[in-house]
């Protein structure tokens, strides 16, 4: 394609994503899927100017009140795709040399790889063979701090398609229970053939948990804003009204999942949001209206202080 017709294309994509609340990246793999006629290099180009676009549109008052200006900056930074690998690092990390694929390893995780450049992970053995998912350091550093250990039992509440539960799964080297919850069979489902590819045996799927836990984690439902800097767009379609509803999610999501908990058993509350409202907030509020609960730590990563998305924990104990 000819830099006009790539430009062209760019200002169709852009009007596209503004005229839906669909994210930025499922619109643009949805308009190249359609067009085959776009090969990997003029797609790049492509998506290159529809994100540096989207980048460049400023955050919305409301919201440069609430997050640091430093964290909005450093979202402002180029990307990398994050592996954790399930298994051995180094040798996966030669694996990958071997096959033309750079990589560095995380600096925070012990299990994660940062590749030097994007990459069709779906076509390698090592994906193939369940060694390695992409999830972001961040979110592999949330679920290390939970400090789960092997033979233990977990209820991973908001399950979704599986990331933390694949990463507790390896915590736990295999060996314990996670009880896999979540409202969309969808997601269970995808979940069930991620732990097959992964050799994990101790994930099982429950659209309707029982029983008590020795650790409860809730990876809540939220805004996203600690992923802007790969999701930019969020921040732009974010709404006042949106944001309101989605902590009265939490704290009912909180209100259920607690009562999975056994005495002296753990809840790990976790998002991947920057704002407090959702973070510190909730935590409080939680505290306050579950005196049997006590606050063991609570931890923020963000872009601009551990270079990883935006992730909050705070774990709590039943006392009584």
């Amino acid at each position: 394609m000819k830099p006009e017709q790539i430009q062209a294309a760019a200002d169709e994509l852009l009007t596209e994503i503004n005229a839906t609340n669909r994210p930025a990246n499922e619109v643009i793999n949805a308009y190249t899927r359609t067009r085959r006629y776009i090969g990997s290099k003029d797609r790049r180009a492509l998506t290159d100017i529809v994100w540096k676009t989207i980048k460049s549109c400023p955050t919305p008052e409301w919201l440069r009140e609430l997050i640091p200006a430093q964290e909005l900056d450093a979202m402002q930074a180029e990307t990398h795709t994050i592996l954790r690998v399930n298994g051995d690092r180094i040798k996966i990390q030669r694996q990958l040399a071997d096959q033309g694929i750079g990589s560095t390893l995380t600096t925070l995780s012990p299990w994660g790889l940062v590749l030097a450049k994007r990459t069709n992970l779906n076509i390698l053995p090592e994906y193939k063979q369940g060694l390695i998912e992409v999830q972001d350091e961040g979110s592999q550093l949330a679920a290390l701090a939970t400090n789960i250990k092997p033979g233990e039992s977990v209820l991973d509440y908001c399950a979704g398609a599986g990331g933390k539960s694949l990463c507790l799964a390896q915590m736990m080297c295999n060996s314990g229970k996670i009880v896999a919850h979540d409202i969309s069979k969808i997601s269970l489902a995808e979940l069930a053939k991620r732990a097959l590819r992964a050799h994990v045996t101790i994930i099982t799927t429950n659209l309707h948990p029982t029983g008590l836990f020795d650790h409860v984690v809730v990876d809540a439902p939220c805004s996203g804003s600690g992923t802007w800097r790969r999701n930019p767009d969020g921040r732009l379609k974010l709404t006042q009204k949106q944001v309101r509803a989605l902590t009265q999610k939490q704290a009912d999501i909180l209100d259920k999942a607690c009562g999975f908990v056994k005495t002296k058993g753990y809840l790990h509350y976790m998002t991947c949001s920057l704002l407090e409202s959702e973070n510190q907030h909730q935590m409080r509020h939680f505290l306050k209206t579950h005196p049997d609960f006590q606050l063991i730590h609570h931890q923020q990563w963000s872009p601009a202080k551990t270079n990883t998305d935006g992730f909050f924990l705070a774990t709590f104990q039943k006392i009584k």
